[in-house]
């Protein structure tokens, strides 16, 4: 009899790394995540907390971090929920949750990152936060610059949480040394203009992070593992470059075990969107700064790299190639919690991708509607703060973990889906799952609902919404459901079904606002246009009537493929309710788009041939345009599900005909209709 042969999926990524004694099964890293709900009182980790960071490592991944530690009350911290690694009292938890990973054969780590100049004085004993030099922060909290005295006990400290992290069981730690933060900021020449020995030369602004990392060295001893995150650019000029980066390495590779390069400073507002991107940068835009750490002669250790890593064909060829390392991920995995264990088997079509959209990162925080902030708030807790942890594709992440508690389905019964949107979709995903018998109507020739035209036609969407639209569409493919692609739904093959219950999912139309001329030809909606804008479109100068974001996108998307564009919207703000990491990118492009030209408080009084006539405070002016796209809102198809309700015991509502909403709650309301079938 012969043996089975075993071929290794992604060879490159799987492959085991052994660094100093250490050695981890795959090269895939879980990158520091943070999520409220997993510090509980006394910022001890939760139950919840060892599910979720646990959750990763039964998924596979070679390591998980857990992010932002507590390294004392004094005036580290930013938050009110950073992970205790300070009272004994935090064992007990910590060594569970270890244990916990190590079954699966995944490294732990824990990540320390004092908040320096962004620490918040509520958040501590009140005293002033303290950094590399004396500021005044936006928020109006004053920062003094740190004294020889403060670096010894800073370094105090971190030594300290590195002993409490190896009695935790962890097996190494994260020294966060980025973005702007306390190490960050002394190795930035932005936030570092100090005249002593510790600032000016890259070398001068390394001594005090490279004197806290001898330290703790010096307490965790050599076979405990210390990685640290560096900036590889700073995203302006004047600020850390690659090889500052490359210098910094050198200087510290003596006492750190391995290092991934990130981007972006936190005092550098827009490069918020880089250090977490976006929908607008390309995958793995971070890769080519660890490339030439990893590839300088002199440096030993291994490299990592992070920021918009997608798919396994990606991450492969980046270890293939030589470009890192190993690669680490943050929001991928909170999408797709068993991403290494659905790549290892052949399963990547099943991976939940991450559509870039920032729930994760700015909901918890209260960062949405947020246009009427400015600078200042994003030093500062929002008022807006609920502290939920969501995903708009997991519906399991954060608050959402309740889901898992639900009881299975009492009896197999038979379910109607009408409309195949994202609601739809996952309705019926979760329908089927649940041992139901499914049958989904959807009246187009595609899956998707809006994303089919919306996500697929534009060219920032297509790597992030429009591979949800296909794993969606491929999830409800190998189920068990009845598919019926271009076919209406009406009340009599509804009711032919005889079914026991009907989730209604048939989504929104656009609104179309009541001005005048806006029946003439050369008017549009969004939805007509869009991946068919050459046919549809006369000339090459369009107006967008409203500036939300979907304004602001029909814009973005009409520039690049050549249009000159105006936007005319009303209130005194675009994108009034965006999400902070999102608005604040694509307002940055808008700004910096010389076809793009907004009009804040201006109303569209009346459409003309060749025009549009508007008003702004009280002054009428025309601006020219050869075609008009509506982008003003959707309305619910209420009348439309309404004639389903008495077609079965129960008729449930989900997605945008119950409440127009974003594709996060589409997804939750779908998935919860069928949750209590």
């Amino acid at each position: 009899m012969s043996e089975p042969v075993y071929k290794q999926l992604y060879p490159h990524l799987f492959s085991p790394m052994t660094v100093g004694s250490a050695t981890f099964k795959n090269r895939v890293f879980v990158a520091p995540t943070h999520t409220p709900f997993s510090a509980g009182v006394n910022n001890l980790l939760t139950p919840e907390g060892i599910r979720y960071y646990g959750g990763f490592a039964k998924g596979g991944a070679g390591a998980v971090h857990i992010g932002e530690s507590l390294l004392d009350r004094v005036n580290s911290a930013a938050h009110d929920s950073h992970l205790n690694v300070i009272d004994e009292e935090c064992l007990k938890a910590y060594n569970t949750y270890n244990e916990y990973c190590h079954i699966f054969g995944a490294k732990t780590s824990i990540e320390f990152n004092h908040s320096g100049h962004f620490a918040m004085p509520a958040f501590g004993d009140g005293r002033d936060p303290m950094s590399a030099m004396e500021m005044n922060m936006p928020s109006g909290v004053h920062v003094r610059a740190m004294n020889e005295d403060d670096m010894e006990y800073v370094a105090h400290i971190y030594a300290k949480a590195a002993n409490m992290a190896k009695r935790a069981g962890f097996d190494m730690c994260l020294m966060h040394y980025g973005h702007g933060w306390l190490m960050g900021g002394f190795l930035s020449p932005i936030l570092n203009q100090r005249t002593d020995k510790y600032g000016g030369s890259v070398e001068n602004r390394m001594r005090f992070p490279l004197m806290v990392l001898e330290r703790v060295r010096k307490t965790v001893g050599k076979d405990f593992l210390i990685e640290v995150r560096l900036n590889g650019d700073e995203c302006v000029p004047e600020g850390i470059q690659i090889e500052d980066a490359i210098e910094n390495v050198r200087m510290l590779q003596e006492y750190a075990s391995l290092v991934h390069i990130s981007t972006g400073n936190r005092f550098v507002p827009f490069s918020r969107a880089i250090m977490h991107p976006t929908h607008f940068i390309e995958e793995g835009h971070n890769v080519h700064l660890a490339a030439k750490v990893k590839n300088t002669p002199d440096i030993h250790i291994p490299i990592g790299t992070l920021g918009a890593i997608d798919t396994p064909e990606f991450a492969e060829k980046v270890i293939a190639e030589g470009m890192a390392d190993y690669v680490l991920m943050a929001r991928g995995w909170i999408a797709e919690p068993e991403w290494a264990n659905k790549a290892r088997t052949g399963r990547a079509e099943d991976i939940r991708p991450c559509i870039r959209c920032m729930h994760c990162l700015d909901i918890p925080l209260g960062k949405r509607n947020t246009s009427t902030h400015n600078i200042a708030d994003i030093f500062d807790e929002f008022p807006t703060t609920t502290r939920r942890a969501e995903c708009a594709v997991n519906v399991f992440h954060g608050n959402g973990q309740c889901r898992l508690d639900f009881p299975q389905a009492q009896g197999k019964k038979k379910v109607v889906v009408i409309g195949g949107g994202v609601a739809g979709m996952n309705a019926a995903i979760n329908a089927a799952q649940r041992g139901h018998e499914v049958v989904l109507f959807e009246k187009s020739d595609k899956l998707g609902g809006q994303l089919s035209y919306y996500a697929d036609n534009m060219w920032f969407k297509k790597d992030s919404m429009e591979r949800y639209r296909r794993y969606l569409e491929i999830q409800v493919r190998k189920a068990p459901i009845r598919l019926h692609l271009g076919v209406e739904a009406t009340r009599e093959l509804v009711k032919a079904e005889c079914p026991d219950a009907v989730i209604v999912a048939v989504g929104a139309e656009p609104i179309v606002p009541r001005i005048p001329g806006v029946d003439k030809t050369n008017v549009f909606t969004a939805k007509q246009i869009l991946g068919h804008e050459a046919e549809l479109l006369p000339g090459k100068k369009i107006a967008v009537i409203g500036g939300g974001m979907v304004g602001c996108e029909v814009a973005l998307q009409l520039s690049y493929l050549g249009y000159t564009v105006d936007i005319v919207e009303m209130a005194p703000l675009l994108a009034p309710e965006g999400i902070y990491t999102e608005r604040v990118h694509t307002m940055h492009i808008i700004d910096h788009d010389d076809k793009v030209t907004p009009h804040i408080s201006t109303k569209c009084m009346e459409i003309l041939d060749d025009g549009i006539i508007v008003e702004e405070n009280g002054v009428s002016s025309k601006i020219d345009a050869d075609a008009v796209i509506l982008c003003v809102g959707m309305k619910a198809e209420k009348e439309l599900a309404a004639q389903f309700d008495d077609l079965a015991f129960d008729v449930i509502h989900a997605g945008d005909c119950k409440k127009v909403g974003t594709v996060a709650d589409a997804t939750a309301n779908g998935y919860d209709a069928a949750l209590v079938i």
